[in-house]
């Protein structure tokens, strides 16, 4: 079993985040959903997820002084037990996304697996680039924590930092690397970090440029799918 954990903060993003978990070819899942922003409506959310099985979809709400850190642990306790998946609400998660982790975690590669390697797709660019090129398939000590996949017991060791503002993934994976909890590096396919013009909108403050900056070009595209999967 695969539990789908998306914290959510942004109205837009809804149709996204039900979309990512309903591409996923991998049948055995389910999903938590947790609203981190007060305007949110809860009602709304809990109506969409009646469309699917009983407590397949299950969605909360927790006040948005809560941190990330705060949401990810709410959500994980109230997983299944195997493997959770950690999906950002405005990203793109292909069809074989979580087929590709789960046979990694299952082959004893790792108890956490994720991309240090990965696409970005920059709207107001139309391009679609190359974040940290060489780091596929290896091990390593940090991945992108929208593509975090990972056994619930190195949770139950690890819990995620409840307060930090910024960097709860790459914190909670600097503790699990000192807990020498191994950390593998999938392929770049089956995942897009979607970038918008404005980086006020992402939690990762990071300007277009100097994100491009540090990205290989792939191609100019409007249709970025594609090529990913």
């Amino acid at each position: 079993m695969i539990t789908v954990i998306a914290c959510t903060i942004r109205r837009k993003c809804i149709d996204n985040v039900f979309d990512n978990y309903d591409r996923q070819l991998w049948k055995d899942k389910k999903m938590i959903i947790v609203l981190n922003n007060d305007k949110l409506k809860l009602k709304r959310y809990r109506k969409r997820a009646r469309r699917y099985k009983k407590n397949e979809v299950r969605v909360f709400k927790l006040s948005q002084k809560y941190k990330l850190g705060k949401c990810l642990n709410y959500a994980i306790k109230r997983a299944n037990k195997g493997l959770v998946a950690k999906f950002d609400d405005d990203d793109y998660y292909g069809p074989k996304f979580l087929r590709e982790a789960a046979r990694a975690i299952k082959r004893g590669k790792a108890g956490i697996v994720g991309k240090h390697t990965s696409y970005v797709y920059f709207k107001a660019k139309r391009a679609l680039m190359l974040y940290r090129p060489g780091g596929e398939r290896s091990y390593t000590r940090s991945v992108k924590g929208g593509t975090l996949v990972f056994r619930r017991s190195v949770w139950k060791r690890v819990k995620f930092p409840e307060f930090k503002q910024v960097g709860t993934d790459a914190g909670w994976l600097g503790r699990c690397h000192r807990r020498n909890i191994r950390i593998y590096s999938l392929s770049r396919k089956h995942y897009v970090c979607v970038r918008n013009k404005s980086s006020k909108s992402h939690t990762q403050k990071k300007s277009m440029r100097r994100y491009m900056s540090q990205c290989k070009m792939v191609r100019k595209t409007k249709r970025y799918r594609r090529y990913v999967n």
